[in-house]
């Protein structure tokens, strides 16, 4: 039996991605609504396979995967979001995931992703070759950071909130916290404080 914990900020998409696994055998599904109460469980119980939404409010689902292969190295931790997934394709070549899905992927597709990560294989759309060729070529190039990562980078140092930071750039909350991850991303952090400490001993602004 695979053990499965699907964490999610949003109640009703949590819920509604649970029925999808009613009938299937050999899956048991519990979720989480609340990333911060997913470290004080998972000290007392380990999942197979963790599936986290990466833009969360009280928590970004890049650093709860992070937390949890600290504390538990051997579990699997698959990430899926509504946006699109390309940008996040640089978490499975540094291995700090096991899988990568969109919400909006047909069921089936799912729950391949679960059983592949099980056998410790990876399911991945095609262009993923491509983001590797493109990496490799572009391995030896200098980081650099785009107007908007830059604006992103001195609202951190001002100590804006994600609310200050969507309203600095006339978006949704969640989509500055989708901007913030993708940065995090970017500079190979998984929190402000690391994104900060990087980008000053790069001197990327």
């Amino acid at each position: 039996m695979i053990s499965i914990l699907i964490i999610d900020d949003h109640p009703i998409v949590l819920k509604g991605t649970k029925t999808l696994f009613d009938d299937i055998p050999n899956m048991n599904v519990e979720i989480e609504n609340h990333p911060k109460n997913v470290l004080s469980t998972i000290v007392n119980k380990q999942y197979d396979v963790y599936v986290i939404d990466i833009n969360m409010t009280e928590k970004n689902g890049l650093q709860l995967a992070s937390e949890i292969k600290m504390y538990q190295p051997n579990s699997k931790v698959i990430l899926y979001t509504g946006e699109d997934i390309h940008p996040y394709y640089p978490l499975i070549l540094d291995k700090k995931i096991d899988g990568l899905v969109s919400k909006t992927a047909p069921y089936e597709r799912i729950v391949q992703t679960i059983r592949s990560v099980i056998r410790d294989e990876y399911l991945l759309p095609s262009d993923f070759i491509d983001y590797v060729n493109q990496k490799i070529k572009s391995k030896s190039s200098k980081l650099q950071l785009n107007f908007k990562e830059k604006q992103l980078v001195t609202l951190l140092l001002a100590n804006y909130t994600n609310k200050m930071i969507a309203e600095e750039f006339n978006v949704t909350q969640r989509t500055a916290e989708r901007y913030l991850t993708q940065l995090f991303i970017i500079l190979d952090v998984s929190s402000r404080q690391e994104a900060i400490r990087v980008v000053q001993e790069k001197g990327l602004l």
